[in-house]
């Protein structure tokens, strides 16, 4: 059936659209665009001070700052050490924290970010419109970046980008993994990096004081604040839920009146293919991450022989946090008394918490889908039809993926008109997971080389898995891991599908009540919420517009009841979420099965589970996908049970431990079987086909 005129227009508009957004990106990797990095380096900063403290005087103002000294002075009282004592060890925390700044160093790092960058990738690009856009903007008010965090690669070239386009390198804060990396550390120090423990637990004054130069960047420096919402990297590549820490410490001045506004920038970067895909990939099947180290690095260094793509980066729309808070900030209850004496309430942190997930909503919205996301993800969904894909037949179904990633809103790298230039070049910049043996023959799966041999296994995070198992895993979870950025875009109208086929069938295919509908999301998102970042203030929004586009995708027909088509866009959906169902209902198995009735740890879980999916993966097992033996995957169905009451957790002699409440739980556990049946796809044979290919 030929597209309706209105449909026919959507389509049109959201490819124009489209274009005209990606024709923003410019490569400053490419001769004559590269920063000059020996050009007198006048930035934009984002305040102005009539005098600007160096490095060393922003320690000194917060060592004197009154809730130190105060903190220094009762520690002095109430302990064998002197006042000098006390007073040297925080001397030395200001030290192990504060940033500094080197320009001859700034500009060398930048020279050998151009040589490797041009050695390794096709290009960074990044929104020139945008970033020009925050840069007018700034002037008078502090600035926090907070970009999507994929990589280390990061807060490097978030700098390398800040002096191409003339704004202030921002203080970044770093990890202590760094720290402790000889000559890497000083070296990161002074491109302006500043440095935090992992844990603040058990040390008041570290906590005090990391706290209070927190602070004092926000209101008496005069560069920008760096720092990763998530908290850490995203081996998956989905999206995490926002740890709110550093931005509850950035945004406490905003609250105490210290300062009238705060500006936030969601900062958006993917990329083809990260440095450290495959350790992620084994650490999310237990294989512990190797300690960092100058050596370490060296050594990957001289690795760089391979092309990782392209790098993008964008700006978001600035956020201006007075605002966003409204009638919410109320300045007035702080203003009795001194700043230092005060705390945030618990109601001021849950508003901090609703403005970390409008940050992760608006990074995700800016990702870029690259063309072998769509590529992964097409694949992957022939897999279920056991269907193998030509060249020709697979460039065919990444421009029907981006169609509907198009519609859906999302910005997409892949070109219509070059489809096959951008196919093949990224198959060949992901040769380790897919390929075409040889010329005219189909796309495959590529088999790995698995070498664990110096792996301590007391290390392990989960069950040391087999080598059939392991080989399975790693070429599937490599796969996967490029399919979920996707899940931003399509868990949304996936979960609606899901829940509309349920509804179709218990109608006998009829015609049913969108508060029928409404009501099932709402059960499907409380589920999936900390998987794929489910913001509850957004569902009515989110329900409106996933109707919508369905309705325009032609898998929903609207009128006083809502009646549910399925089509190939409805089965391609809902096949992205074939290994989550999965994996929450075998975590719902081993819990009755194996913890039915007695306390179990994170860790207990986490081995239960592999073992099961890795002894299961011999036959044709029903409901198994290999991304089931990931332990993130495994480690979010675990939250989201114990978030919905599910399961019970509780501290018991300084360990969490967790009791499955067993009603509940066989009642979910069910409504998963259910959905589970209704999947036209045959998942009962994934596993064997896939590793047959």
């Amino acid at each position: 059936m030929p597209p309706t005129p209105k449909n026919y227009r959507n389509s049109v508009e959201a490819e124009l659209n489209h274009h005209a957004y990606m024709s923003n990106y410019q490569n400053i990797l490419e001769q004559g665009h590269a920063p000059v990095m020996t050009k007198e380096y006048k930035p934009k900063l984002p305040r102005t001070f009539d005098k600007y403290l160096t490095p060393d005087e922003l320690k000194t103002v917060v060592f004197n700052n009154p809730r130190i000294q105060l903190l220094l002075e009762s520690m002095a009282s109430n302990s064998k050490q002197t006042r000098k004592e006390v007073d040297k060890k925080a001397k030395e925390i200001l030290n192990e924290i504060g940033l500094a700044r080197n320009l001859a160093m700034i500009r060398w790092a930048g020279m050998c970010i151009t040589t490797i960058g041009r050695r390794i990738l096709s290009g960074v690009y990044v929104n020139e419109a945008n970033i020009i856009r925050v840069r007018d903007k700034m002037g008078n008010l502090p600035i926090l970046y907070l970009p999507s965090h994929r990589s280390y690669c990061d807060f490097i070239l978030m700098s390398y980008i800040c002096f191409k386009y003339d704004i202030e390198i921002p203080g970044i804060a770093a990890g202590m993994d760094f720290y402790s990396m000889v000559g890497m550390g000083s070296f990161l120090r002074k491109t302006g990096a500043f440095y935090m423990r992992r844990s603040f637990s058990g040390d008041d004054l570290y906590w005090e004081i990391f706290r209070e130069y927190m602070h004092a960047l926000v209101i008496d420096y005069h560069i920008g604040i760096e720092f990763f919402i998530e908290g850490t990297r995203s081996r998956n590549f989905k999206a995490l839920v926002p740890k709110v820490g550093l931005l509850s410490m950035a945004l406490e001045p905003l609250f105490m009146g210290q300062v009238p506004d705060i500006m936030v920038v969601p900062v958006s970067v993917s990329y083809d293919k990260v440095l450290e895909e495959q350790l992620f990939v084994t650490e999310l099947l237990g294989v512990p991450k190797p300690k960092e180290s100058t050596k370490g690095f060296l050594r990957a260094l001289k690795k760089l022989d391979q092309k990782f793509g392209r790098m993008y980066v964008d700006f978001g729309e600035p956020i201006s946090a007075k605002n966003f808070f409204g009638s919410n900030l109320d300045r007035i209850r702080h203003s009795n008394v001194a700043p230092y004496l005060q705390k945030l309430s618990k109601n001021e942190i849950a508003l901090i918490k609703e403005l970390g997930f409008e940050v992760v909503q608006k990074q995700q919205e800016r990702i870029v889908i690259t063309t072998f996301n769509l590529i992964a993800y097409f694949y992957s969904y022939n897999v279920f039809l056991n269907t193998r894909l030509s060249l020709e037949q697979l460039c065919n179904g990444v421009l029907i993926l981006k169609n509907i990633f198009d519609r859906l809103g999302a910005h997409v790298a892949a070109k219509e008109k070059s489809i096959n230039m951008d196919v093949i070049e990224s198959i060949e910049i992901h040769s380790n997971i897919l390929h075409f043996p040889t010329a005219g023959s189909n796309l495959e799966l590529v088999r790995p080389t698995i070498q664990l041999n110096d792996v301590n296994l007391k290390t392990l995070k989960g069950h040391y898995l087999n080598a059939h198992a392991m080989q399975l895993a790693v070429s599937t979870v490599s796969l996967q891991i490029y399919i979920n950025p996707c899940m931003f875009w399509v868990s949304g109208p996936a979960l609606m599908i899901l829940a509309a086929l349920k509804l179709s069938n218990e109608t006998s295919g009829k015609a049913f009540q969108k508060d029928e509908l409404r009501l099932r999301i709402i059960e499907l998102n409380e589920i999936f919420a900390v998987e794929f970042v489910i913001i509850k203030s957004r569902e009515e929004l989110e329900f409106i517009r996933n109707l919508e586009t369905l309705s325009q995708l032609r898998v929903m027909q609207i009128s006083d009841k809502i009646l549910f088509t399925r089509n190939e866009t409805a089965d391609i959906l809902l096949s992205s979420l074939v290994p989550f169902l999965c994996c929450y209902f075998q975590v719902i198995e081993t819990i009755l099965e194996k913890c039915a009735d007695q306390d179990f740890n994170e860790k207990d879980l986490l081995v239960a589970v592999q073992q099961r999916i890795e002894a299961a993966l011999t036959a044709r097992p029903k409901y198994i996908h290999p991304y089931c033996l990931s332990l993130d995957n495994i480690k979010s169905a675990l939250a989201s049970f114990t978030q919905n009451s599910f399961v019970q957790q509780e501290k018991k002699a300084n360990a969490t431990k967790y009791r499955c409440h067993q009603t509940k739980l066989l009642s979910l556990r069910n409504n998963f079987l259910q959905y589970l049946q209704l999947l036209p796809f045959t998942i009962n044979e994934y596993c064997y086909i896939i590793s047959k290919l």
